[in-house]
């Protein structure tokens, strides 16, 4: 129970980080929150339901961002059948050595996005487009490593409670 609740909270989180309004300067570099909760989930939590939550929250992402519909939903999705795939290997890596080893899963999603936007003739600056993948990248260890901590600690309060 205390698990779904820190996977709904993380996700409804990452929805309302993506939505929040910043100056344009800011608004360049910002995470893609989504993808960074969507690939935590996929990667540490083999029971979680990722590919339906990325789904899901893709489909909020495509409302609340005014993209075509299906865009963020077919990007993270993508993004989470792929981290599935590959989990064997990423979950050796440190949290520092696995952002570096994702910069292609957050490029991949980019050009998804970048392509969907041309198909539907949405101007965007090409080079302003992948600054995303930076910042993802610059954040995945440390938004991990809460959402690490946040687990190990609801994790042991629950083991703390069936104990007699």
């Amino acid at each position: 129970m205390i698990a779904s609740l820190g996977f709904v909270a993380s996700l409804v989180l990452a929805l309302m980080l993506q939505i929040v309004d910043l100056p344009e300067w800011a608004a360049v570099a910002r995470p893609a929150w989504p993808l960074l909760v969507i690939g935590y989930w996929a990667l540490y939590a083999p029971n979680a339901p990722a590919i339906l939550a990325a789904w899901l929250l893709g489909i909020c992402c495509d409302v609340l961002l005014s993209a075509p519909l299906g865009q963020h939903a077919l990007g993270l999705v993508v993004v989470a059948i792929v981290i599935r795939r590959l989990s064997g290997i990423y979950i050796l890596f440190p949290l520092w050595q696995a952002a570096l080893a994702l910069i292609p899963v957050w490029a991949l999603y980019v050009f998804l996005m970048f392509w969907i936007d041309g198909l539907a003739r949405h101007a965007a600056d090409s080079t302003l487009r992948w600054m995303p993948i930076v910042s993802t990248t610059i954040a995945w260890p440390i938004f991990a490593g809460l959402l690490d901590s946040f687990r190990a600690r609801r994790t042991r309060n629950r083991d703390r409670m069936r104990l007699p």
